[in-house]
């Protein structure tokens, strides 16, 4: 316990003063309440190493000292913003490169089960770590919503490896419909006579236009006839192929097999 002490002033009456700094075996607690607001203890007793100050209602504060605590917190331009408030020191993503939001720290992309999440786009050129220098390398398989833009293309050096699509199939008599980039479509057993065509109508919303490119391939038919593509027409939703029997003698009445990739 320590109440103020009553000191005689030089020509004038008593003043109340502090009693000088006190030893504490250990920190004091919130259950240490009978001192006068403004009280300095220190602890351990010899060799002090921790100071506090007494605020009231239990409450005491520990003074920094220049070796053992925070003396203040501070950012970097362009990287971490430091925002101090009332009792709190806020740190934030700061830049050109601030995501809207940002989870899973520390977790590298394809490592662990966390993700980055990004609800606003960056500006063109944006490197993905918001320094200079080359773009980074990804090792694993990283999972991107929305366009990628490759100014020199995308080189699998593992064999085998490479573009997946989402690959389909169906079949038909003269219509089907089949969407996505690429995929199978079975002309189930038409009857092309010699030297005369067939035109298959293939619905897919992946095509877009009638400048959409669809790279075509056909197997199939009855041996002896000369199946090929005529012609390819395509439209909004829509690609119209007129296949050929090019023998002069054999009629074609087996199924054909068409296969697509739509490029752009």
């Amino acid at each position: 316990m320590s109440k103020m002490f009553q000191v005689y002033g030089i020509g004038q009456a008593l003043i109340p003063v502090l009693p000088p700094p006190l030893p504490f075996q250990t920190a004091p607690t919130i259950n240490q309440t009978n001192y006068e607001i403004g009280q300095l203890v220190f602890t351990p007793p010899h060799a002090p190493t921790a100071f506090y100050i007494y605020g009231g209602g239990g409450n005491w504060v520990e003074l920094v000292t220049s070796s053992g605590n925070v003396l203040s917190v501070t950012g970097t331009a362009n990287q971490v913003l430091a925002t101090p408030t009332t009792g709190n020191v806020v740190l934030s993503l700061i830049g050109p490169y601030t995501p809207a939001t940002y989870t899973a720290h520390g977790v590298l992309i394809g490592e662990g089960t966390g993700s980055i999440v990004a609800t606003a786009a960056g500006a063109t050129g944006t490197l993905f770590a918001g320094a200079t220098g080359a773009d980074p390398s990804f090792t694993a398989s990283p999972s991107v919503t929305g366009n990628m833009t490759a100014a020199t293309g995308f080189v699998a050096t593992t064999a085998g490896a490479g573009i997946t699509l989402n690959s389909a199939a169906t079949a038909g008599t003269t219509t089907a419909t089949l969407n996505g980039r690429s995929g199978q479509v079975t002309i189930t057993t038409p009857t092309i006579n010699a030297g005369a065509t067939f035109t298959m109508t293939i619905t897919n919303s992946s095509i877009t236009a009638s400048t959409t490119q669809v790279i075509y391939g056909i197997t199939g038919g009855t041996t002896g006839s000369a199946i090929t593509i005529q012609s390819v027409t395509n439209s909004a939703s829509q690609s119209v192929v007129v296949v050929q029997n090019a023998s002069a003698v054999t009629n074609s009445t087996a199924s054909l097999v068409l296969t697509f990739l739509v490029i752009n």
